[in-house]
């Protein structure tokens, strides 16, 4: 179907509509935010498209024509329901129900996300959750994220970001390395070890440390890069070298003994985890996901 253009508004509908209800320019013009000569010249632009007069004025009161009554007979049906069209869509912002896209790291998903998001389905049983697990750097708005959980550093500035956990990083090796290879007193140290590289860290590899005001910048290389975590750790585990990681990724291996903290008196930039999403308009299910979340990540 075909909609004819008039040159009639949706503010001119509304503004008849509303002076039909008051009987009065000015009242009408208060419940608009408008002033009277506004209201008025509505009115007449209005008059002036359909070729008619809707509305007999006089300075006590202002009624409908014949042809204003069959007029808005005719429109508010429309009126009312791009009302309704509106309330329902702004009512679905605010339920918890559709559809959510997400993208959350490998590792950390895997350890302490997706053991969580059978959970949080069963409580909002109206929900589909699309989970994308990358270590990548997606573009969020160009895939049709709705939320990206990261990790670390943020370099996009046109997202929008809440931190909902924090973690430590620690360094480690396992004891069959520090027995072969010997302790390390200071960073410096660093330099005469295997350090294995997670590339998604770009440019030269530094590893940053920080005790009683000191701080230091240490350049480190090794024989294995990779751009997943656990290949590393496993790699460490095994006697390869030493890794930077999360504490929550290693938490369990550290308490097992399979891996050591390495330099535990120096201390290492805290990593902030993010959850990321396009816009400050969040819709009430992806808001729900991310409260949710802040409350079963682990918080160092």
């Amino acid at each position: 179907m075909r909609y004819p253009v008039h040159g009639i508004t949706l503010d001119d509908m509304i503004t008849l509509a509303e002076v039909a209800r008051l009987r009065s320019l000015s009242q009408a013009a208060r419940q608009l935010h408008l002033t009277t000569g506004a209201v008025s010249r509505r009115i007449d632009a209005l008059e002036q498209r359909v070729g008619v007069r809707l509305l007999h004025r006089s300075t006590r009161l202002v009624v409908l024509t014949t042809e204003g009554s069959q007029y808005l007979c005719d429109i508010l049906p429309a009126l009312d329901a791009i009302a309704a069209a509106g309330n329902r869509l702004n009512e679905g912002q605010q339920e918890i129900r559709g559809e959510i896209r997400a993208v959350f790291p490998v590792n950390y998903g895997r350890l302490h996300i997706a053991p969580h998001l059978a959970e949080f389905l069963q409580q909002h049983p109206d929900v589909d959750l699309e989970a994308v697990f990358d270590d990548g750097f997606n573009d969020i708005p160009g895939e049709g994220l709705d939320l990206a959980v990261r990790i670390g550093q943020l370099e996009d500035s046109r997202l929008v970001a809440r931190r909902i956990a924090t973690d430590q990083r620690v360094l480690v090796a396992s004891p069959d390395y520090m027995e072969q290879h010997g302790p390390l007193s200071h960073p410096g140290d660093l330099m005469h070890h295997n350090c294995l590289h997670y590339t998604r860290f770009r440019g030269v590899q530094q590893w940053y440390f920080e005790k009683e005001g000191e701080q230091l910048s240490i350049a480190v290389n090794g024989n294995l890069k990779a751009n997943y975590g656990l290949a590393l750790t496993m790699a460490a585990e095994c006697g390869l070298g030493i890794v930077q990681t999360a504490r929550s990724i290693v938490g369990e291996a550290l308490s097992s003994g399979r891996l050591l903290e390495v330099l535990s008196d120096w201390s290492l930039p805290e990593i902030g985890v993010h959850a990321v999403t396009p816009s400050r308009e969040i819709p009430a299910r992806v808001k729900a996901l991310i409260d949710f979340l802040a409350t079963r990540l682990p918080d160092a």
